[in-house]
């Protein structure tokens, strides 16, 4: 049976979406972090391995951006490596209280990696640089394949990455993905897509699954038809990604 957007979840999603937008209203300066004087950041990779520092250089104009992060191991106070990869100079000033800098284990490999927020919007939908932790190198290299997924959850005991993208109509419009890791690379294992169909005057709701190496559809559903997508429950309910 399918689960239907109850008009809680839309609440939830329109406040989200309220606030959201009130934030952007509030001059830049106070809604971004000033990264003026940089920032560390100490992260255990795995037991067996050192501590490992990373230092935030900025980029000194206009200060809230990064310039380079170099990489420390253990208590050398000599530069280990410098993250490599990320376009810095295409990324987005961070917003305040954001966890823009963060150690996880993306490819489920037992080792953590470390992940930097480079954009994000105001519905929620965010994303970065990836740099994975190599074992046998003992050094972070960077990943673009991760890099490019979006706002994401990992699921360490499926050992899978969930993505959602927040399409807008109180987060009722929305893409999500779920993803296995092979070879350091994300497989796209199921799909499911939310969309308001203005000439119909209905939500539509589509989702595949990989079989046998094949995308195959296993969900195809309409709302009620409504003057507007505000008037009516989606088929699909998007609170679930967030229980």
């Amino acid at each position: 049976m399918e689960a239907h957007s109850s008009p809680k979840a839309a609440r939830l999603f329109l406040a989200m979406a309220v606030c959201c937008t009130v934030q952007r209203s509030v001059p830049a300066q106070d809604m971004t972090k000033d990264l003026s004087h940089g920032a560390t950041f100490k992260f255990k990779i795995a037991k067996s391995l050192p501590e490992f520092t990373f230092k935030v250089v900025p980029e000194l104009n206009p200060g809230d951006t990064v310039k380079r992060i170099d990489v420390y191991r253990g208590d050398s106070d000599k530069v280990f490596q410098q993250l490599e990869g990320c376009e810095f100079a295409n990324m987005e000033a961070l917003p305040n209280g954001s966890d823009w800098f963060r150690a996880e284990d993306f490819n489920f490999d037992g080792y953590k990696d470390v992940f930097l927020m480079t954009w994000w919007g105001a519905t929620g939908n965010y994303g970065g640089c990836i740099w994975l932790y190599h074992p046998d190198s003992g050094r972070f290299e960077y990943s673009k394949e991760l890099s490019e997924l979006p706002w994401r959850r990992l699921d360490p005991a499926t050992k899978t990455i969930l993505t959602f993208e927040n399409g807008g109509a109180a987060g009722s419009a929305y893409d999500a993905n779920r993803y296995r890791v092979e070879d350091n690379r994300p497989v796209l294992i199921w799909h499911e897509h939310q969309d308001w169909d203005d000439d119909k005057k209905q939500f539509h709701c589509t989702a595949e699954e990989r079989r046998d190496e094949q995308m195959v559809s296993i969900k195809d559903l309409w709302s009620k038809p409504a003057s507007d997508w505000s008037k009516v429950e989606a088929p699909c309910d998007p609170g679930k990604f967030f229980q």
